[in-house]
């Protein structure tokens, strides 16, 4: 009987804690929208508000529709609960898409970084349409919830692959298909009928906010700890059942929730001393951008090894990943790609950085704080997820660049998408007495 109290009173906790850890995932969004509005200039600022509500507005519509069933591997879960709502157990399966939806609007915003500026909104509706509803899902599925890597004994804890390295693969893929800003650089070279990069000499074309764009950091960071404490109590209990005990539940909390919390503190604080030294190494300054994308950066590579690596493993983590930072984009303006919001070096890079440590730590210690983890097969999840967003990303925006909906026109893009697209300027100020009469 006393177990059954408790056990009663642990999954209250379980459930709020769902939802307040949702919440902050959510709240990564906003995150999002300074982070990114405050890198572009003010001409474009509108244009990135207008993509997040995208994300949620769109994402939740498809995530809703069948985007949950294809992640769950369940058909029964399409339309969530409307056509026989009393079979859903409410805790589990309400808690997990809820949860889970936060994680998806997260993957689909980081495309939305490295082609700003430049890239319709028509044609970013399409993008979270088909991203939320099928490309995200799919590999969560088979990591996650009843896919052949999961059953394999594949480990990514709170998405540093799956959430991140895609999103962030995704967004390089989009990067190069979409082309650069038309001031990146001196000239623009078409290699293939597909990807377009920049030759020549390479400008910068600096945000108008940096207070902006640091507020963006400190959400980010804030959320991040939603992210992936809140990532315990959903891959160990969201399906809690009359055979689990109070005592096993418990168990759980003090062993994961307190490491989970040290990790993403250590990562993040090993990420802002990578970037903001790495970046004094190769920029000859430390900046705040750099900096503020290493905090990022570092928790994001802490996410798949977040619940059982020691804190000391998530410090070295977090360096490594904030530190390739300044690295990543110097190479890739020298390619010719422009990630207008450094959207590659912090997720792409970081993300793979995570997953590969994870394996790391696996072959250290085979068995570590109750997780099995094996480079051999940490090591066929990175592949197969390089393969499949690889994929995905050149159907999806090559689809939109063959059909005439990926980029805007050279007049819009010059004048700004904030006029051009929504014909709402962020600063109406800096806008001429008769700029939008006639528009």
């Amino acid at each position: 009987m006393v177990d059954i109290l408790a056990r009663d009173i642990i999954l209250i906790v379980y459930m709020l804690w769902l939802i307040i850890t949702g919440v902050l995932v959510f709240f990564m969004q906003a995150g999002f929208a300074f982070l990114e509005s405050g890198q572009v200039r003010s001409k474009n600022a509108t244009h990135v508000y207008m993509k997040v509500c995208a994300n949620i507005g769109l994402g939740t519509l498809v995530w809703w529709l069948f985007g949950f069933a294809i992640f769950s591997g369940n058909w029964n879960y399409c339309l969530l609960g409307v056509t026989d709502p009393g079979s859903v157990d409410k805790l589990n399966v309400y808690g997990h898409w809820f949860t889970m939806w936060g994680f998806c609007l997260v993957s689909c915003s980081i495309a939305s970084g490295s082609i700003a500026e430049r890239f319709s909104f028509k044609a970013y509706l399409i993008y979270v349409v088909l991203y939320c509803g099928f490309m995200y899902p799919f590999f969560g599925w088979m990591a996650w919830s009843a896919g052949p890597l999961l059953r394999w004994g594949y480990v990514d804890y709170a998405g540093s692959v799956v959430v991140h390295f895609q999103g962030g693969l995704t967004a390089l893929i989009a990067a190069m298909i979409v082309g650069p800003r038309l001031e990146k650089y001196a000239r623009m070279s078409k290699k293939t009928w597909l990807f377009e990069f920049g030759r020549g000499e390479c400008y910068t074309i600096p945000g108008h906010n940096v207070s902006q764009m640091m507020l963006g950091v400190f959400i980010l960071c804030v959320c991040f700890y939603g992210f992936n404490v809140g990532s315990v109590l959903l891959g160990s209990l969201c399906e809690p059942t009359s055979t689990v005990t109070a005592r096993k539940m418990i168990d759980v909390l003090v062993s994961d929730l307190p490491t989970t919390t040290v990790n993403v503190t250590m990562s993040m604080a090993g990420g802002i001393l990578g970037a903001m030294f790495g970046g004094w190494l190769v920029n000859k300054k430390p900046d705040p951008l750099t900096t503020g994308n290493g905090a990022i950066a570092g928790m994001v590579s802490i996410c798949a090894g977040v619940g059982f690596t020691h804190p000391g493993f998530a410090i070295v983590v977090g360096v490594i990943s904030g530190g390739i930072i300044p690295l990543v984009v110097k190479s890739l303006d020298k390619i010719g790609i422009d990630d207008t919001v450094g959207t590659c070096g912090v997720h792409c890079t970081a993300g793979a950085v995570g997953g590969i440590a994870t394996g790391v730590m696996g072959l250290i210690r085979p068995t570590y704080h109750g997780v099995s983890c094996h480079i051999g097969i940490q090591a066929l999840g990175f592949v197969i997820c390089i393969v499949y967003a690889c994929l995905c990303s050149i159907i999806i925006f090559g689809g939109l660049k063959a059909v005439g909906l990926g980029r805007v026109s050279e007049e819009d893009e010059t004048m700004g998408l904030d006029i051009s697209e929504h014909m709402t300027p962020t600063y109406p100020e800096f806008v001429s007495a008769g700029g939008l009469k006639g528009y």
